[in-house]
């Protein structure tokens, strides 16, 4: 008989309470459902990149499949891509760290600077990853609201702090707010915030600013960015994080090897090869982003807030569910938030191609005027 390991039993207790990101949805179940093909579902709940083309990349994966060889371990892609980085950012290279997507970054930071019975702090609403990864790390987290106007509360997000709180996530762009906040407020936070700033730039490209060239000012300041937007490559996860050379060197060594495969190192290169097309398709974003956000504002009951990403903030007098669920059966899926603020529960809905969005809009319009 097999003895029963009761330690075994006991990591499998503690794993009953760790939070697990399981959508509630994907575009191949609603396909199946409404019997379509999954190429026709309008995805617009994820805020990824529609405006470069399928085409486009294909062209890059064509060129990819003949120069790759799979069968070695990445070489020299990582510094490749790094100095690619460089140029691009006009940092040093010992100022970037690369990572297996955000999230692998976030996850390394936790595991640096938190050690038992030390917190970390965040806004609310933002990105649920930050608490996800803290908790489940065994911390604890904190979140101090947002003011109604989705502005920062620096004073009171300070005063939720504690000699135990060492690391502060903001993400700016924000996300779902889509608002990007502004220098003055991240300012305070850095010279006020007894431990490290993190302002997670996921959606930057689409916004007026960046606060990565601070980092040369700031050494408690890390700066997260990611291709899985602007870059169009959240299907292959590869971000990565801005420093002071010794914190950046730090955790480059709680990394794994061969992190980051060397298809998504070869592909971010091409791309940042390639970085005025990309460009050219955030100017066609940021464009339609513009008109979307003005039909919006006109149909009866909805309210659209302005963005710096490329997703906007939706609220309405209809109840979201039934919204979702109409949309769904229309073929088109939008995130379904709960509360936020003061606004009740509002829907996020990416920026999508023209014809995407016209088709969201005549549904919404019915819907609302109904």
């Amino acid at each position: 008989m097999i003895p029963k390991l009761e330690w075994l039993e006991a990591k499998l207790r503690k794993m009953q309470n760790r939070e697990e990101y399981i959508p509630k949805y994907t575009p191949e179940t609603v396909a199946k459902q409404l019997g379509i093909h999954e190429e026709e579902i309008i995805r617009l709940d994820k805020n990824e990149n529609l405006f470069l083309s399928k085409s486009f990349f294909s062209g890059i994966l064509k060129e990819l499949a003949e120069e790759l060889d799979p069968r070695f371990y990445p070489q020299k892609e990582k510094s490749t891509l790094i100095h690619e980085l460089m140029e691009y950012l006009d940092l040093p290279s010992e100022s970037i760290i690369l990572g297996n997507g955000s999230d692998e970054l976030i996850e390394t930071i936790v595991r640096f600077f938190l050690g038992s019975n030390e917190e970390a702090i965040s806004i609310t609403p933002t990105f649920t990853m930050y608490q996800i990864i803290v908790t489940n790390q065994g911390n604890t987290f904190i979140d101090a609201s947002l003011n109604d106007d989705f502005s920062l509360d620096v004073d009171g997000l300070l005063s939720k702090t504690s000699s135990k709180t060492r690391l502060c996530f903001i993400c700016s762009p924000n996300n779902p707010t889509g608002n990007q906040f502004n220098f003055e407020s991240i300012k305070q936070l850095l010279d006020k915030f007894r431990g490290i700033v993190i302002i997670d730039e996921a959606y930057v490209e689409y916004a007026p600013y960046s606060v990565r060239e601070r980092i040369t000012e700031y050494d408690n300041l890390i700066v997260l960015r990611t291709f899985s937007k602007a870059f169009g490559l959240a299907g292959l996860r590869i971000g990565y994080g801005l420093a002071h050379p010794k914190i950046a060197s730090a955790l480059k060594k709680l990394q794994l090897p061969f992190n980051i495969n060397t298809f998504s190192l070869q592909l971010a290169i091409k791309l940042l090869d390639k970085r005025e097309i990309v460009r050219t398709s955030i100017t066609r974003l940021k464009t339609e982003r513009e008109r979307f956000y003005k039909k919006l504002t006109k149909i009866p009951g909805v309210k659209a807030f302005p963005s710096n990403a490329n997703f906007l903030l939706v609220t309405t007098e209809k109840d979201t569910n039934m919204m979702c669920d109409k949309l769904m059966n229309h073929g088109i899926l939008v995130r379904n938030l709960e509360n936020i603020l003061h606004l009740g529960r509002c829907l996020r809905v990416t920026v999508g191609l023209p014809e995407m969005n016209n088709k969201f809009l005549n549904i919404m319009t019915e819907l609302c005027c109904s």
